[in-house]
């Protein structure tokens, strides 16, 4: 294998082409999706996209044609035996996520997975064997945890600021009109939990420091038999309880509210999808209790604060880590290990939304 995945990650001068630090990329599928990481990659002087591959040749071709990349693949199979390639982005149907990030870990290539990376723990097991026993990188693309934002709230958290959290809310909703759309495949992973709740699990994991033990929820079923509304309750070790709403039926909403015994952060766009808006979170901590009865109480003496990080484009922030990653051996902030504990935090979800039990969710 000529490419990266033969040789050590501490050797990045050896990456890419002509000795420089430059990763070697190749798209597997033609999915919208895409389309935010070509962009990010476009803005890179690291990372350079240089094929595609499509299960059809002709649509492979036309998408090299219309992003001027080099190397078209009429199969996925075929990629995996290009020596010029030194990772892979898989945007592929969420069944397909852990049977090619394998494949592709064993020739010897890094992978970008997009979310859910998988759909069952035993799936990021496999992942897990591969990366290791190929000495390649395999990480979740879940770029909202990349995001500054994220990493502040974690600190403003875990440095006291909130006091103890007691709660937590999100929301992540929208309308999807196409009732031919893949996301309403059960076969194929569809649903809104997997789809958009996703988002919602990873973030508290990512701010609170720590993973759910039990699983209550609630789901409106479509006629396929995916989740097309869905409302989830999370509780957690240290008391805290979350609390979320995932929808492709609902006007769009996007919302995340963390409480705790001295303050509140409000966040306005907690998933930072939409690309290029401004993410604002309000700061609220109580200095001063005031009153004693239910009705009719002061608030007290609240500092409210508000803060923003300009406009967002967590796809650079993502690749940003990624090739930190592969070409300086950075650890993973959010490694797979993390990627098992929301699959399993979402299966049980989904078993209680389906049977009415709260569940217990197996520690990774």
């Amino acid at each position: 294998m000529g490419a990266v995945g033969s040789q050590t990650l501490a050797d990045p001068g050896s990456l890419g082409m002509e000795g420089a630090a430059m990763l070697r990329w190749g798209l597997v599928s033609t999915a919208r999706i895409n389309d935010r990481l070509l962009d990010a990659v476009a803005r890179s002087e690291r990372s350079q996209f240089i094929a595609v591959a499509s299960r059809d040749g002709q649509r492979a071709r036309a998408y090299a044609d219309r992003w001027e990349l080099p190397i078209a693949f009429g199969s996925y199979a075929e990629m995996l035996e290009c020596d010029e390639l030194d990772a892979v982005y898989i945007s592929l149907p969420n069944d397909q996520h852990a049977e090619w990030s394998v494949r592709f870990a064993d020739a010897g290539k890094h992978v970008l997975c997009e979310k859910p990376l998988a759909l069952s723990t035993a799936e990021v097991d496999e992942m897990m064997a591969a990366a290791a026993r190929n000495s390649v990188v395999i990480q979740e693309a879940l770029a909202t945890r990349f995001h500054p934002q994220t990493a502040r709230v974690a600190g403003l958290i875990a440095g006291g600021t909130l006091g103890r959290v007691i709660f937590g809310e999100g929301v992540f909703d929208f309308t999807m009109p196409n009732t031919t759309d893949i996301r309403l495949d059960p076969e194929l992973g569809g649903g809104a939990m997997w789809d958009v709740g996703c988002y919602v699990v990873a973030f508290y994991q990512a701010v609170l420091g720590e993973d759910p033990v039990r699983a209550s929820a609630h789901a409106v079923w479509g006629p396929t038999g995916v989740d097309l509304a869905f409302a989830g309750s999370l509780s957690y070790p240290s008391g805290a309880c979350v609390q979320f709403t995932a929808s492709m039926i609902t006007p769009v909403a996007r919302l995340a509210r963390i409480v705790g015994e001295q303050g509140t952060l409000i966040l306005d766009q907690p998933w930072l999808t939409n690309i290029g808006a401004l993410t604002t979170v309000q700061q609220e901590v109580v200095r001063q209790s005031m009153g004693e009865g239910t009705f009719g109480d002061e608030p007290g003496t609240i500092e409210r604060t508000a803060w923003d990080h300009g406009p967002s484009d967590v796809y650079i922030d993502q690749l940003t880590a990624f090739e930190d990653m592969v070409i300086s051996g950075v650890s993973s902030p959010y490694p797979l290990r993390d990627s098992r504990t929301n699959v399993a935090v979402i299966t049980a979800l989904l078993h209680s939304a389906r049977t009415g039990e709260q569940v217990t969710i197996p520690r990774s």
